[in-house]
């Protein structure tokens, strides 16, 4: 079962201009490692566009790029453009949302810059689909479409084997349990949390013999599995987070609901 964009109010061969974050935060290629990871901790943006000389494109850099650059021992100091991903996906300014909805698919990536004749001016990730569908009633429930069974952290552990699991496996958020097998649920270490940590610690790496419980967040946003995913989006998108954690009414852990989960059911 899927979500049409008609039935969303939305005309599929509308300009994905219309829906892209104008106005950009986006770094230079020859800024400092650390300058960036400065500016994405203060803006709390998952990527930034990294751009060239002329202005155009030249890359972009993630969370998880920093993070992965961090666990390799990287100099902070050197140029952004040494980690940056030069694989870059684009969004023409002039391209219909259907269109780039199938860039997401494809490609399994957050977010694209948006350019107009090879110029910055924009960006689209998978929370800009998610916001068409809150508060629209879909008939589809949450447990349709999270993941079941997602992978999990056990308390206790290091912050350092968790930033491990976290690069490692590509994912964006780890669920928190007592036990290996799943037990109760602690809570949600994320990307950002742990990015976030590593920057307060001044890139230390003794901090990161530390357990992983100070990182963890307690006080997790859950969704319920009968819920229909427009309550879901409308919550991911006031709260601005990427995913929910889906929970019995046992308070145990049945799965994760994403951006990316959403928007795999939008056509």
């Amino acid at each position: 079962m899927s979500i049409e964009l008609d039935g969303l109010g939305v005309d599929g061969r509308e300009k994905i201009i219309r829906i892209a974050s104008k106005n950009p935060v986006f770094c230079n290629e020859h800024d400092t490692i650390a300058d960036v990871a400065d500016k994405i901790v203060a803006t709390e943006h998952r990527r930034l566009p990294v751009l060239a000389k002329k202005g155009e494109v030249a890359g972009v850099l993630t969370k998880s790029d920093l993070l992965d650059a961090f666990l390799r021992h990287d100099d902070f100091d050197q140029s952004v453009s040494e980690i940056m991903s030069r694989e870059l996906i684009l969004c023409d300014a002039n391209e219909s949302l259907k269109y780039v909805l199938q860039k997401f698919k494809i490609s399994r990536r957050g977010g694209f810059p948006v350019v107009d004749k090879k110029k910055l001016v924009g960006m689209i990730s998978e929370r800009d689909f998610v916001t068409l569908v809150a508060g629209r009633e879909t008939g589809i429930r949450v447990e349709n479409v999270m993941t079941k069974k997602p992978m999990v952290v056990q308390s206790g552990i290091s912050v350092l084997d968790c930033l491990k699991t976290l690069v490692n496996t590509h994912y964006r958020r780890l669920p928190v349990v007592t036990r290996p097998s799943g037990g109760t649920l602690v809570g949600i270490v994320t990307a950002s949390d742990l990015l976030k940590y590593i920057h307060e610690n001044g890139y230390s790496f003794d901090s990161l013999d530390e357990p992983i419980d100070d990182v963890v967040i307690k006080d997790v946003y859950t969704a319920n599995p009968q819920d229909d995913i427009s309550q879901t989006a409308s919550f991911i998108v006031s709260k601005r987070v990427g995913g929910l954690l889906v929970v019995s009414e046992k308070h145990e852990l049945e799965g994760i609901i994403t951006e990316r989960d959403i928007v795999e059911h939008i056509s």
